[in-house]
Parts: C-alpha cells; structure tokens; sequence
C-alpha cells in the first residue's frame, strides 16, 4: 500500500487481545499516596510544660528501632490544656513525618457519644489516597488498608478527646517509627494493657509564675492588675490554664472599655460568683467543661461528685468517702475510680482524695439544695464521730456531750464511731490522722453552725479539745470554742454554755490570752446555778491555774482547795488527781519543798492508777522542777527520764520539749554538757514544731 504502513505483527505467537499502535499510554490503577497537614494550628501563646516537653523528646529521639508505633496518652482535667500541648510537641515534630499529619476529634458530642473509629477511619483514608472505589468496606480491612497507606513513612497521628482504648487501636498507623499523641481525662488502662510501652503524660496545674504569665500574655499587658489583685486571680483560677486563659481575657476587656479589671478579682474571690466569672457566652468556658464532665458519669458517681462539693474544702479522707457513699447507698470503690478515671478527683497522699479548687465549686454548684442538707449532716456526724474517737484516746477528762455518754461513746440514735473508720491503735496515731484534716474540722464546725447544727457545733468543740490542745494550733482552737459557745446558746441548755465558755476558757489559758479568766467565770456562775459540781470545780482549778501563772501561789492554793470541795461526794478520781498536781505545783511556788514532793508523787500514783500516762509524766516532770527549786536536783533524774519516755508516746511535743529542756539543765550542773546539748537540741525542734517561743530559750541554752 502506498501509505507506508506496515501492519503485521512479528516475533512470535499471540494469544488474546493484541493492541496495536503507533504511542501506547499505560494507566496504573494502583492509588496514589498522600501525605495530608491535618493538625490544627499550634497556640501561639503557650506557657510552662517544658519538663513534659523534655519526656517527649526523650521518647521520640528512641522510636529507631521499634516494632510499634510509640503512643502517647496525655491525660488531665477538663481545661489543663492536653490538646494545646499535644499540638504544641507535634508541630515540632512535624518536619520528621514525611508520611503524614492526621487529626481528629473522637467525641465531637461530648464523652456519652464517643465517635465510631470506623469513620474516622474512613475519613483518614480519604486523605491519605487520591482513589476511594477500592477502599475497602469491613472495619478489619479497613484498618488493614490504613496501615497500608501509613506503611511507608512516619506519620503524626493527634486522637484528640479519647474516650475508650478501643477507639484507638483501628487508627495506629503502619510504619514503626510514627507517633500517635491521644489526649483523654481517661488514663485509657486498656490500651498499655494492649500496648505496654504507652507513654502516659499526666498534666497537672500550672504554677503561679507559669500563670501569671499565661495571664499577662492573654491581656496583653504585664500591668493590667496590681500583685495583690493578681495573686487573687491566680489562687482562684488553681493553675487550671483555660480558666487562667478566660480571666486573662476579661481583664484586658475591661481594661480596654475603661473599667476597672479589679472587679475580676472580687468576682474570683467569691465562690459564689467564680465560675460565673469564668464563663464567656457562646465559647468554651469552665462551667462548660464540667458541665460536659459530669453529664457524662454514671448516675452512682454523679451523686456522690455533687455530695462530694458540699464538703466544705476540696481535699479529704476516702473514710469520709465511704461514709457519704454508705448515706448514698452507692459502691464507694467503684464510684471513686468512675471520678479518678475522669480526673474530677485525685488521690492527695496516703488514705486521701481531692477535687480541683474549680471542680469542687463545680461539684457543689451543680447539687440541688436537698442535695447538700443531707450531705452537710453527713460531714457534721463523720467529723464529730472522728473528733470524739481522738479525743478518746488523748484524755480521760469527763465530758457532757452526748457521744461520750456510753462506754462506747455512742448516742442511742447513731452507730458507734468504729463503724465509721475511727479505730485508732493510740494516741499518736488518732492525732496524726486528725492533724490531716485540721483545716476540715474547723471549716465543718463553721459549716454545721451555718446549717443550724448548734447541738452539733458545741460538741465538736468539746470534742476537739485534746487535739488542739496536744497539737497547740491555738487559733483554729479558739475559733472552734466561739463557735460552739455561740452555738451553745442557740440551744435550750445552761450547762451546755457554762461547758463551752469552759472550753474556750481552757483554749485562752493555753494560749496565753487574756479573755480566760472571764470565760472561767462565766461558767463558774452558769455551772453554779445549774449546781452542776464538775463543771464548777473545773473552773475554779482554771481560775487557780491562772493565779499560779501569774505567780500569786497562795490564790492558786485557794482555788484548787475550793475546787476539791465541789467534788465532795462525787466520784472523781481524775479530777482529784488533778487537783492534787496544782496543789503540788503551787505549794513549790510557796517553797514548801516537801509538802510539795508529797503532793506531787501522789499526784503521779493516782494518775498511774487511773491510768493517764500524759498526767503521769506531767506530774514526774513538775516533780522534778519542784526538786531542783529545792536544790536537789540529782533527785530530778530517774523522774525526767521516766516523764520523758511516758510522754514520747503521747503525741504532745511541747510538754516532751519541757521535760528535755529541764533534764538538759539538770545534766549541765551536773558537768555533763553533751547529753545537755542533746536533749536542747531535741527541745528546740520540738518547740519549733508547735511554734512555741520557748525554742529560742532552747537555742539561747546552746550558745544561739
């Protein structure tokens, strides 16, 4: 043919269809692989985290080498900025993933509705591949064809609001060296059971330096409130960064509209007002997050979240908890796990729990007001109950109040103080356990006179007696005695006032404050005209102890054998052998060596009898005084040794201070300036440790 064309076919035989052609095209059908910029910008203001930031770039630094990609799991509270900071890590990261920077939200709809992996699964591969015909349809094949995709690079994968474990496995990707960074309140346990080398990075709040520049950043300005104002800000916002990024924000509004951004302050201060001051129309606010939060918890845990706000500070006992899950009829156990889980609660050391300062206004604003009765009779009758337990084991002293009553202590209406956690093995124990929760005891007893519990307030001041007395927090002490003195006479009941100014009398004395010798007489005169013996013998010897501190010896005499009188025909032994011990004391004032040694050894064998080791070694160390005022100190050794070791197990370390102060001046005149030494020193601590300004006198004997 004329063309030139030259249409056969040679080299062989063919078989099938043979396409002939001057230019062939091929067309692969294999997809084609993408690497997608999905994370969310980082925040530009962004404050603290550096040693988080340093385990992070540990662990990235070592992903050479393994089998699996490294998983991340960074957990905190609503509001502690978990995603801010994954986003922080991974756009630093972003320059090694080649293959990749995947993002998303797995509970959009908040924590009751967590996302299907299977569409976000979908939605990853949309991403990563141009062609969607051949994706396949099971969720198995599906995860298998994603890790197909992410196979050949390293790729950052951000799983933002986990609920579950199971919504992370599906959306590891392939490659060995990739990084998937999830953010949860949950510490997903399932998913380092699953994967053991799981790197968990728990958030916690930020520091007060860290906050107020976190503040200064978001209102633009380092002078936008004076120190005082902004260390308010700062105590109420507790290092939480959202709630620090909101106040921020609304005091550099209130700057720029020409008003004062104190009122931030004022507004923050009060708990009444606080979350309300953090939250901000149509945005993520606090109350919003909690709101999410406990939305999303079981109806068990829920309750016992809102019982858990009406206690009257953020951090308690799991006794306590237990005790208000039993008034719940709820699992104690499994209800406090539900709210470690979520991180609305937090363990605080050995045996105790605490909320954030803003959760527990959230807890308590979110009760009804039926809600926070019952739980308010809750805490009055654990507290009493726990007081009434120490107070037990400090003192044999007689006391009114109806839980002292039986031989257990327990009212006819109420279970005895051992079914409510109260078993101590002594003393020293059942003051170190209240001694934890110090601060609740004083803020219950405000909280029972608040709600009208006045029966209640004067007992715990009554009951609460030894511990402060032992433990010497004198403030607190004489503000739980007006409180019960108040309270005391809300009540139809004279003798419950004349045993609360006694109380208070007692609290003053101890403390030096000049308001005692009115309170002990006050219930000199209540106790009389309710002709009520004790009560008036046990403050004729306050007011005879007075007169002995102000060294006027012979009054002091007078009161304490007044005192025995009003005991004529009762039968007190530990009364009388405190009566005995004054005597003891003032008549060494007087001088009267011997009739003193008499008083005081006697006062020491009724005391043993009873017995009383905290009074024993009381009496063996005013024996000894009185014996070195008699210039007989080498009989002042044996007594200070056995007063010393008596009273090391009694919790009281300013008496302990006193008796070593005295065996250290003993062992000096005796030559013996070592031992001397030793025990000034112990005395100084031990002083100290109370805040007694007898530990300068300790320092001054060591040449300080």
């Amino acid at each position: 043919m004329g063309d030139g064309n030259d249409n056969t076919i040679g080299g062989g035989t063919f078989h099938g269809t043979v396409v002939q052609a001057r230019n062939v095209h091929y067309h692969s059908t294999a997809p084609t692989r993408r690497a997608p910029r999905l994370l969310d910008a980082a925040p530009e203001v962004f404050v603290d985290r550096d040693p988080v930031f340093e385990i992070l770039a540990q662990a990235a630094a070592e992903r050479a080498g393994r089998t699996a990609p490294l998983v991340v799991v960074v957990t905190g509270l609503p509001g502690m900025g978990k995603t801010a900071t994954a986003l922080r890590w991974l756009h630093q990261l972003a320059a090694d993933f080649p293959g990749g920077h995947l993002q998303a939200d797995m509970s959009p709809q908040g924590p009751l509705r967590p996302r299907d992996p299977v569409a976000v699964l979908e939605g990853f591969v949309r991403e990563l591949a141009d062609r969607q015909d051949d994706r396949p349809a099971g969720p198995d094949e599906l995860a298998a064809h994603y890790r197909s995709l992410t196979a050949d690079a390293p790729a950052l994968v951000l799983l933002d609001n986990v609920v579950t474990a199971g919504q992370v496995r599906p959306l590891l990707p392939g490659h060995p060296e990739s990084v998937v960074v999830v953010t949860s309140r949950s510490p997903l346990t399932g998913l380092r059971a699953s994967h053991p080398r799981t790197l968990a990075v728990p958030l916690r709040a930020l520091d007060a330096a860290a906050g107020a520049d976190l503040f200064h950043a978001v209102a633009g300005r380092p002078d936008v409130l004076d120190r005082p104002a902004l260390e308010d800000v700062l105590s109420a916002c507790a290092g939480l960064p959202l709630a620090v990024r909101i106040a921020g924000a609304r005091a550099g509004e209130l700057l720029d509209s020409g008003e004062d951004p104190a009122v931030l302050a004022r507004e923050l201060i009060d708990r009444r007002t606080r979350l309300e001051a953090l939250a901000v129309p149509d945005d993520l606010s606090v109350p919003q997050v909690f709101d999410a939060a406990h939305a999303s918890l079981p109806e068990g845990a829920a309750a016992l979240y809102r019982a858990l706000g009406a206690h009257p500070t953020p951090e308690f006992s799991r006794e306590l908890v237990r005790h208000v899950a039993d008034g719940l009829d709820a699992d104690a156990e499994a209800d406090v796990r539900t709210l470690v889980r979520e991180g609305l609660l937090e363990p605080a050391g050995t045996g105790r729990l605490r909320m954030h300062r803003l959760v527990h206004d959230h807890a308590r604003a979110a009760a009804t007001s039926a809600e926070d009765e019952a739980a308010a009779g809750w805490y009055t009758d654990w507290y009493l109950r726990r007081a009434a337990a120490v107070e037990r084991l400090t003192s044999a002293r007689w006391r009114y109040g109806p839980l002292f009553a039986g031989p257990e202590g327990a009212g006819p209406e109420s279970a005895g103080p051992e079914s409510a956690g109260h078993d101590f093995r002594d003393a020293e124990e059942a003051l170190d356990a209240l001694e934890a929760d110090r601060a609740n005891v004083v803020a219950v007893a405000e909280l029972a006179h608040a709600t009208h519990r006045y029966a209640q307030t004067w007992q715990l001041c009554e009951a609460l007696r030894g511990f402060f007395f032992r433990r010497k927090y004198h403030a607190d002490w004489i503000a739980v005695c007006e409180l019960g003195l108040a309270a005391a006479e809300r009540c139809d009941d004279p003798l419950a006032v004349a045993r609360t100014h006694l109380e208070l009398a007692f609290a003053c004395a101890d403390a030096r404050d000049g308001r005692a010798a009115e309170h002990y007489r006050h219930a000199l005169r209540l106790a009389s005209a309710a002709g009520h013996a004790r009560t008036v013998s046990s403050a004729l010897e306050g007011l005879g102890l007075l007169a002995l501190a102000a060294d006027d010896p012979a009054a002091a005499a007078g009161h304490f054998a007044r005192a025995v009188e009003a005991l004529d025909g009762i039968d007190h032994p530990r009364g009388r052998a405190l009566l005995t011990l004054h005597l003891g004391r003032a008549r060494s004032a007087e001088r009267r060596h011997e009739e003193a040694a008499g008083l005081l050894l006697r006062a020491r064998q009724l005391f043993a009898a009873l017995p009383d080791p905290f009074n024993e070694a009381k009496a063996l160390w005013h024996y000894a005084r009185a014996r070195v005022r008699a210039d007989r100190s080498d009989e002042a050794v044996a007594p200070l040794d056995e007063a010393a070791g008596l009273m090391r197990t009694c919790g009281a370390p300013e008496e302990q201070a006193g008796i070593l102060l005295l065996r250290g001046d003993v062992a000096a005149g005796r030559g013996e300036r070592e031992a001397a030494e030793a025990d000034w020193r112990t005395a100084a601590e031990l002083y100290a440790r109370v805040g007694s300004p007898s530990a300068r006198t300790a320092r001054e004997r060591l040449g300080g």
